[in-house]
């Protein structure tokens, strides 16, 4: 069996050097079709293409390759293998992995597509002086890219990151068009059967979110997490009556949509005089608003909805809540 000692340059690794034990390398199969080596090597020169840019795990098969481009008397392209991502820092991400795909990312997750790449990013992939406190726009990493500054470790994939490249990337978005239109289509994709609201309301969504939920990263948060109800009115009788009986959900709802005001001060004194604890209250104000009882602040959320938008989502409440009781629902004044 010969030995052949085959030396090429990786702009990654420096210096290849290897030794290859080859009999008589296959290059056709017995149906005729090439094998991928044969495949790879002429399709590339084909394609007249100049750089060879793919997984570090191919490092040992490139011995087969420059044996080929030899034997063809074709230069040499330049080769840059690269570190692989993987799920624990050992198993890399394989076809099967549904994160391994970027549809994962931009349907599933909601990441916006700049919060990935500085993820790619962050290990050594070629930015010098790289800070992993900056959020590096496309435009950066083109300019300061330098592939003597890629890494040879594989990369593990950090959800911890992601996330807050993600909050990263919304709130340093600066292109309104372009992040209104991936709201739009998440809404889209997510749910069919609501009508995507104007780009108004989108916009002032995401004033809200910048001013008021720094932990915001996933637009997949807006669908199917907990700022859903940006985009749903709560229709669930059952959540109001888990936080309250159905007497007093009826009396709250009449007295707040009745309410001139509803500024802190005005609630408590609603619930004071009523015997009614104001956790209980602050509770079915939020399951009425948003249906959930955890959320942003009862203030923040008047002011995102205006007092109108608030009082019609009592009213409402209260319409679901009556059929379910023959509670009295009207108050001596």
């Amino acid at each position: 069996m010969a030995r052949s000692l085959f030396a090429c340059e990786d702009e990654v690794f420096g210096q290849i050097e290897q030794c290859i034990d080859e009999s008589d390398m296959v290059l056709l199969k017995s149906d005729g079709f090439p094998t991928y080596h044969l495949a790879n090597v002429v399709d590339d020169r084909a394609m007249d293409i100049t750089h060879v840019i793919r997984g570090m795990e191919w490092l040992s098969s490139t011995g087969k390759h420059v044996i080929l481009y030899k034997a063809f008397g074709w230069p040499f392209p330049k080769w840059l293998h690269l570190p692989l991502i993987t799920r624990d820092g050992k198993k890399k991400l394989s076809k099967r992995d549904k994160d391994a795909f970027v549809d994962f990312y931009d349907q599933e997750l909601g990441v916006l597509p700049n919060a990935v790449l500085n993820l790619l990013i962050r290990n050594g992939s070629g930015i010098r002086d790289f800070d992993s406190t900056h959020l590096y726009s496309l435009d950066e990493m083109i300019k300061n890219f330098d592939e003597s500054c890629i890494g040879k470790r594989n990369l593990q994939l950090d959800p911890e990151a992601l996330e807050k490249y993600g909050r990263m990337a919304f709130r340093e978005c600066r292109l309104a068009e372009e992040l209104l239109l991936a709201m739009r289509r998440q809404l889209e994709r997510d749910c069919p059967s609501i009508e995507v609201p104007d780009d108004a309301y989108l916009s002032k969504v995401v004033d809200f979110l910048k001013s008021n939920e720094e932990s915001f990263a996933f637009l997949s948060s807006l669908t199917r997490g907990d700022f859903r109800w940006l985009f749903t009115k709560p229709v669930s009788v059952d959540r109001v009556l888990s936080v309250t009986d159905q007497k007093t959900a009826l009396v709250a709802l009449h007295l707040l949509e009745e309410s001139e005001s509803l500024d802190v001060d005005k609630l408590k004194s609603m619930a004071e005089h009523h015997g009614w604890p104001y956790p209980k209250l602050l509770s079915l104000i939020r399951v009425t608003l948003i249906d959930s009882t955890k959320g942003p602040p009862i203030k923040e959320l008047v002011s995102f909805f205006g007092v109108q938008e608030c009082k019609k989502r009592f009213r409402d409440m209260r319409n679901y809540v009556r059929p379910c009781s023959n509670a009295v629902s009207t108050v001596n004044k």
